[in-house]
């Protein structure tokens, strides 16, 4: 009896102990993330040096336990976003870090725009959106006053990439015959061809869909979406690893589970879709692109506000 209360008391002090540091971690970060915001204005008014300190990074690191790379990247955020109203007010209440997906990308004239997303948005999600706009893989839309002036970081070059591969001999010498100097070329053609191969694959195997259905989707579907995306996100480009089944159709308003409107999406892609920012998703993934704003006249996002609602 004595042992079992002593277990008890052991777990109950454990799990004390456990919030307790948790909530001071919080603390930590919150008085940290207000630090990092007068950063800006110590090294403006040089507080550092008439409060007899030798540098702005000792200062930070006494005071507020910052190193150098905090303060440097504090520091280039606020400069970036110094003359952005409403940037600031997002980074007053959030922080800085919570801007810095934005803060090469934001101008003045976009300043609302960029907020608007950085107030929303998880770090995560605003920095596939940024990033998706900047590989040209927007569509520009109306957005106000802003629409002449934003779009100037859609377009950028893409860089070749080096793989590093670990293949058997025997394949690595047919791989050698093959080669005739360009090796995109043979790369491009061999992807065509299990590209095509995997798609007669996937079309004798496809499940049939699944009407007035449950809200648990069906294995076979959910094994044929797996083996379609090779267990990675289906956003054109993007080569993280799945988070979310999406459906492109949305199950809540028509309960059907349709194999080739579900597309399994990282984490990011799946937010970004339920924001109405993803184009054509009634097409399959390669066509879809990044919106500048959400379509509101689509059924899509009319659904995913109803449900965001109610939640």
């Amino acid at each position: 009896m004595n042992n079992q209360k002593m277990k008890i008391e052991s777990v109950k002090n454990i799990n004390e102990i456990h919030e307790k540091f948790s909530e001071y971690g919080r603390n930590a970060k919150e008085w940290q993330r207000k630090c990092a915001l007068l950063l800006g204005d110590i090294e403006k008014f040089e507080v550092w040096k008439k409060k007899g300190f030798l540098s702005i990074y000792i200062y930070a690191a006494k005071l507020a336990g910052m190193n150098k790379f905090q303060v440097d990247e504090a520091l280039r955020i606020f400069r970036k976003i110094e003359d952005k109203p409403a940037l600031l007010a997002v980074a007053e209440k959030k922080g800085l870090y919570a801007v810095r997906p934005v803060a090469n990308v934001a101008t003045v004239e976009t300043d609302k725009y960029w907020a608007k997303y950085a107030k929303e948005m998880p770090k995560n999600e605003l920095e596939m959106f940024v990033k998706n706009s900047k590989d040209g893989n927007a569509v520009k839309v109306d957005i106000g006053d802003d629409n002449n002036t934003f779009c100037d970081s859609d377009l950028s070059t893409h860089k070749e990439k080096i793989l590093m591969m670990r293949v058997k001999p025997e394949v690595a010498t047919k791989l050698e015959k093959f080669y005739q100097g360009d090796w995109n070329a043979l790369m491009e053609k061999l992807i065509e061809l299990y590209e095509k191969d995997l798609d007669r694959e996937l079309q004798n195997e496809k499940p049939e869909p699944v009407v007035n259905a449950s809200k648990h989707m069906p294995q076979k579907i959910e094994n044929y979406v797996l083996k379609r995306s090779h267990g990675k996100c289906e956003f054109p480009g993007c080569d993280k690893n799945y988070d979310h089944f999406h459906h492109a159709n949305r199950y809540a308003s028509n309960r059907v589970h349709d194999p080739d409107k579900i597309v399994a999406l990282c984490e990011a892609h799946h937010g970004l879709a339920h924001k109405g920012l993803i184009d054509h998703e009634e097409k399959l993934p390669k066509n879809w692109k990044i919106r500048k704003e959400p379509d509101y006249t689509n059924l899509n996002w009319f659904v995913d506000e109803k449900i965001q609602f109610f939640r």
